[in-house]
Order: C-alpha cells, then sequence, then structure tokens
C-alpha cells in the first residue's frame, strides 16, 4: 500500500508541475487589451516579409497539434493562420544559382577583341594546368592532412593512454576496496564472497541499531504473559536435535509490486473469503537451501505477517510440505509500544533454547535472544545473490554444537558489534 500512496503522491506532483509548466492563459478582460495592444503594434509597424512569416511558421508556433489546445479567440490577425503540412516541406534555403542581386557581372573586366579572348583562355589554361603550382597545392594539402592524422593518432593514444589508466585505476580501487572489506573484524556477518563497501556498511549499521535497540531499550514480559503465547510446535517424523526457524520478507522472498515483474503470483483468501494477490521473488538458492538444511534441523517460518500471508508463500516455496514443519506468524510476536515486532523464542513450549537458531535480516527482530540470532544480508531482487549458499556452510557446522548459543557467540561476535564504532 505504501508503495500505492507514493505512486499516487508522485503522479499529483507531476500534474502540479505540467500545470505549472503550461502556456500562460489570460481572463477575457486581460485578452482584449491584449489584442488592442496588439493591434496598435501591428499598425505601427510594416508587415513582415514572406521569409519570416514562413521562419516563424516553421520552427512550430503554430501548428496542426498546438493549435488544438489554442482557443481560436486568442488568435490576433493573420499570423495566426495555420501553415499548411506541405507549405512546411519548402526549403527556406535560396536554389545554388539564383541571385536576388542584379547584375553580378563585371561587363568591363570582360576581354573585347578576339586576341584579349584568346589571351585571356590561354592565361586561364596555364593557371589551370601549372604543374609546379598543382604540385606545390597537392603537397601543401598532403602536409595538412598528415597533420591532422598526425593529431587525431595523438589523440586516439592519449584517449587510449587515458582508458587503460582509467582502468588500473578502477582495479585498484577495488582491489582496495576488497581489502578493506576482507580486513574488517565484522566481514564475517555477509556469508558471500563478493558484497560492496555500501552494502556492506548499510548492513552493519542496520544489524548494529537492531541489537542496540534490543540491549538498551526492549524490556522482557512477564512469565504469565509468555505462558499466555506459548505453543507446540508439530515434529518432525524423524527427530532431529536443533531446530532452525526462518523469517519470511528479505530473507526467504521479498514481496513486490506487480509493476516490478515479480517472479511469483499467488492468490491469497482472507478470513472473511476476502481475495487477494501476491507478488514476490524467491531468493537464489532458496529451495536448495531448504532441502540441505532439512537434513539437519526441524524447520519452521517465524514472520511478523499475517498467517494468511505466510500460509500462501510456505505453500508455494513447500507444496508438499516435505522440509517446512510449521509457520509461526504475527499473532505469535511480542508487538511493542513503537510497533516493533519481536520474536520471542521462549514461547516455544517444546524446544530448549540451546537448540535453536533464529536467521532474520532485523536483529531486533530476535532481540530478546540474541545468541541464538543469525542476521542475515536483506535480499530484493539481486539474482547474483549467494547468501543462502554459504550460510548453509555456517549452519551445518552450528547443528554439530552442543549449545548454538555459545557457538554463535565466538562466531558472530554480535555482543561486541553493539559496542564497535562504525565511524
Amino acid at each position: 500500500m505504501d508503495n500505492i500512496y507514493k505512486f499516487k503522491a508522485s503522479s499529483s506532483v507531476g500534474h502540479l508541475k505540467s500545470l505549472n509548466n503550461d502556456k500562460q492563459f489570460y481572463s477575457e478582460e486581460e485578452s482584449s487589451k491584449k489584442e488592442e495592444e496588439e493591434k496598435q503594434l501591428k499598425k505601427q509597424s510594416k508587415p513582415p516579409s514572406k521569409m519570416s512569416q514562413f521562419s516563424m511558421n516553421a520552427t512550430g508556433y503554430q501548428t496542426d497539434d498546438s493549435d488544438k489546445e489554442t482557443p481560436k479567440k486568442n488568435k490576433v490577425g493573420p499570423s495566426s493562420q495555420k501553415v499548411s503540412k506541405f507549405r512546411n516541406l519548402v526549403n527556406s534555403k535560396k536554389i545554388e544559382g539564383d541571385n536576388d542581386d542584379p547584375n553580378f557581372d563585371d561587363d568591363d573586366d570582360k576581354p573585347t577583341t578576339i586576341q584579349q579572348q584568346v589571351q585571356h583562355v590561354q592565361q586561364q589554361s596555364e593557371d589551370q594546368y601549372d604543374v609546379e603550382q598543382q604540385a606545390s597545392k597537392m603537397q601543401q594539402k598532403y602536409a595538412k592532412g598528415e597533420v591532422g592524422k598526425s593529431t587525431k593518432v595523438k589523440h586516439s593514444n592519449t584517449q587510449q593512454s587515458m582508458d587503460v589508466n582509467s582502468d588500473v585505476e578502477q582495479m585498484k580501487n577495488k582491489q582496495n576496496q576488497e581489502g578493506k572489506l576482507r580486513n574488517h573484524p565484522f566481514r564475517h556477518l555477509i556469508y558471500g564472497p563478493s558484497i560492496g563497501e555500501n552494502s556492506f556498511n548499510k548492513f552493519l549499521q542496520l544489524t548494529q541499531r537492531g541489537l542496540v535497540y534490543a540491549k538498551k531499550c526492549l524490556k522482557g514480559p512477564s512469565d504469565k504473559f509468555i505462558k499466555s503465547k506459548m505453543v507446540q510446535l508439530q515434529e518432525c517424523p524423524i527427530i532431529k536435535p536443533k531446530t532452525l526457524l526462518l523469517d519470511l520478507d528479505e530473507t526467504l522472498i521479498h514481496s513486490c509490486s506487480l509493476r516490478e515483474n515479480p517472479q511469483v503470483t499467488v492468490t491469497v483468501f482472507g478470513d472473511y473469503g476476502e481475495e487477494a494477490k501476491i507478488h514476490f521473488n524467491i531468493r537464489p538458492f532458496c529451495t536448495w537451501f531448504l532441502q540441505q538444511m532439512n537434513q539437519l534441523f526441524t524447520i519452521y517460518v517465524f514472520t511478523a505477517s499475517s498467517s494468511a500471508y505466510a500460509n500462501a508463500i510456505v505453500n508455494y516455496l513447500d507444496p508438499k510440505k516435505q522440509w517446512i514443519m510449521g509457520i509461526l506468524s504475527r499473532g505469535n510476536c511480542m508487538e511493542t509500544k513503537n510497533g516493533f515486532f519481536i520474536k520471542d523464542l521462549r514461547i516455544v513450549g517444546n524446544k530448549q533454547l540451546k537448540d535453536m537458531v533464529i536467521v532474520d535480516n532485523l536483529a531486533h527482530s530476535f532481540g530478546f535472544q540474541i545468541d541464538n540470532g543469525i542476521p542475515i544480508l536483506e535480499w530484493h531482487n539481486d539474482q547474483n545473490d549467494q547468501e543462502l549458499k554459504y550460510l548453509a556452510t555456517y549452519l551445518m557446522e552450528a547443528a554439530e554444537q552442543e549449545d548454538i548459543r555459545q557457538f554463535n557467540i565466538q562466531r558472530l561476535k554480535l555482543d561486541q558489534l553493539i559496542e564497535y564504532n562504525l565511524d
């Protein structure tokens, strides 16, 4: 809905801009005054020449299209008449050979007698066929051509040198950036091998803010409230010692609008039979990730979205219900006064905290159990993303641990990120 409101707002702004950029218009009183003024000016000034009329019309001041938007009563005099489309095809340039000025020829310079005429022709012939003169002209022309050619070659070489230097600088900058990120104390929080500096810094800032909020602002609910939220998750037929809870939006999928060319569109039905379309993209390696993690963990989805929304997406991701054993949705979250939804793992009655791990792109979501959480880089539509592929390696090792919380503390160092100076 936010996107729809933004779209409507931007359309309104564009409409206002078009109104502001429109031609000026006048009231009837103002237009009549303007007509009188123009008539007075027309009487005082000379009528424009045909060429000046054509130039004015040809530039588009009075075209067939513009006339449709111009009220007829605003036209003043014959200059407001539309120019024929055929007339616009006339070439305004003078035809070669035509001269408006009379008598361009200088008769006094012409030879009068036959002898003079012969001498004149001979002189023209000598001037035209003077070998030395022609050779000199050719040599000068050739020299100019060589200079221009050498200049072009020099410029080309300089441009190639600049391009090479630019490529070298870009390569150096890329290597420096990769080296800088490689040596960063929290580079391990991005699992894929390639990441831009801007994306990396943005992710660290988002994660740190979530952790600081959870540590310094969140207050845990009472035991009575936790018991009121308690649930028993469905067990897998093959008992597995570890439990993996996965966020949905920006972790496994990205919900988007139809204008963004989504990969998938599914229909969801509400509690009262209302129907809606959900458009979303699926993160690369999602299916493979679920298949692999199902061998080590009992997998559940834990989302702050509605149950109808979550069920529609999970049914598409796992239609045979062979990987995801259950769904926890918004009703299972703790909502703060500021409208944040916190996923408190203590509501799961049949699991122990030491055996549970939750993956979410928002660190405050697991704010009550930071040591159980793994922050993941948020995803929208990057088809080159490999976070799930490399996260699987980390989770394979975590599944072998006696206490996943201690493993996360040692490897992720989220408690240190809280106090880390990102500036």
